[in-house]
């Protein structure tokens, strides 16, 4: 059994990491911000372990671990350039260094697909596809930023490294995909952005740990990158009704182009950043670059080189979200 460290455990992939790694057997360090969070993981046989990636690291966090699950981030549609670099970046230049400098043997990071998205549909991507000259916000650019300092920090000291981009995660503690839904749909109103025709995939939180957790004891995943999905797309039409037949809700669907979307994120969002930059505008550029434009990936080498293989249905994942609608 391994001694492993989880940043961000708080959050809804690094709690859910964290839990999957123990019921293992494995030691897990569980990294978050919030002290009070300790009595949580400590009442499932976790360490718990509150401080900050942007300050100073306990000597506890890197002592005699094997792993670090690196699943902390700024995940938001929304926010300042600084505080994703901060936060993406920066943070994970500096866990990489504790890390190597500890002599961790592996480091296992969650990237993001949203690197992918280029204004366009995009159908069964590889690994390595191009990717747009200009990313469409400041998380899909910092998450690449990040991503690449950690390929290549491979075997650069005796730490071998792997990322994987997991589309579209869902599930308990989610706090982008279907919380954004839900809302729009407790609003009673829900933009369809080119018709809600876009094709997604999406990846439950379940399934995506257990590919962290693959990536993480698989040798032939150092140096690597990987595409993680359900392994089924839906349009997202088919996401909206899905969800609203948990409880027969029945939102108005308001039809915009995908064009039109753009210019009214790219609008709001110049009008929050100068008289209210602290809220998150109704629809930002991340957004429709997420949702207005079918993206699909390949997960074939995740397959293949990681035994990994979803089993988390859409029906059975939404289950998560039948009390809040």
């Amino acid at each position: 059994m391994a001694k492993v460290l989880v940043t961000g455990a708080t959050g809804c992939l690094g709690k859910r990491l964290s839990q999957y790694l123990s019921a293992q057997g494995h030691h897990v360090l569980a990294q978050g911000r919030d002290l009070a969070a300790g009595s949580e993981f400590a009442a499932e046989g976790i360490e718990f372990l509150a401080f900050n990636l942007k300050g100073n690291y306990p000597a506890a966090a890197f002592q005699h671990v094997d792993i670090v699950f690196h699943c902390a981030a700024l995940s938001s549609a929304w926010g300042p350039r600084q505080e994703f670099e901060a936060v993406n970046v920066t943070a994970t230049k500096r866990l990489l260094e504790a890390a190597a400098k500890a002599q961790v043997g592996r480091f296992v990071f969650a990237s993001s697909p949203s690197i992918y998205a280029n204004g366009k549909d995009r159908f069964n991507l590889a690994e390595d596809a191009a990717l747009p000259e200009h990313f469409p916000s400041h998380y899909a650019r910092t998450k690449y930023e990040a991503e690449c300092l950690v390929l290549a920090a491979d075997n650069v000291s005796a730490m071998r490294t792997t990322a994987l981009r997991p589309r579209a995660i869902y599930g308990t503690g989610d706090r982008s995909l279907m919380p954004r839904l839900l809302q729009a749909i407790k609003r009673g109103r829900v933009p369809m952005i080119g018709g809600g025709k876009s094709l997604i995939d999406i990846t439950h939180v379940s399934d995506a740990a257990r590919a962290m957790a693959l990536a993480g004891f698989e040798d032939g995943a150092c140096g690597e990158v990987f595409n993680i999905t359900s392994g089924v797309a839906y349009r997202f039409s088919e996401l909206l009704a899905a969800v609203c037949s948990l409880n027969g809700a029945a939102p108005r669907q308001v039809h915009i182009s995908h064009e039109n979307a753009m210019r009214l994120a790219k609008m709001l969002e110049f009008v929050h950043r100068v008289l209210m930059p602290q809220k998150e505008p109704v629809i930002t550029c991340q957004a429709v670059a997420s949702l207005g434009c079918s993206l699909t990936l390949d997960i074939t080498k995740a397959k293949e080189k990681l035994g990994y293989i979803p089993a988390i249905s859409i029906e059975d994942g939404i289950q998560d979200y039948a009390a809040n609608i």
